[in-house]
C-alpha cells in the first residue's frame, strides 16, 4: 500500500519551471492541430459531394486545404516525445 495521499496541493500541480508553463500552453495548441490534420481530409469530399456553386465550393475548399496545412505544421510535434 502506498503512503502517498490521493489528495494534491494545489501547488503540487502548478508547473515548477519555464519549461512546464510553456508546455502547459503548446500541448493543447498541437493537440488541437493535430486534430485538424487528420480531420480536415475528411471535409473535402463532403464539400466536394456538396450542392454549392462553382465558387462557394471554391472557397470553401481553399479554407479547408489552408486549415488542413496549418493543422499539419501547428500539430506536427504533438505526442513526439511518447
Amino acid at each position: 500500500m502506498s503512503s502517498a495521499s490521493p489528495l494534491r496541493l494545489p501547488t503540487d500541480v502548478l508547473p515548477s519551471g519555464r519549461a512546464d508553463v510553456r508546455t502547459m500552453a503548446v500541448r493543447p495548441v498541437q493537440f488541437v492541430g493535430f486534430w485538424t490534420a487528420v480531420v480536415a481530409p475528411l471535409a473535402y469530399l463532403a464539400v466536394l459531394t456538396s450542392p454549392l456553386d462553382g465558387r462557394s465550393r471554391l472557397l470553401l475548399l481553399t479554407g479547408v486545404f489552408f486549415a488542413n496545412v496549418l493543422g499539419l505544421i501547428v500539430g506536427r510535434g504533438y505526442r513526439a516525445d511518447s
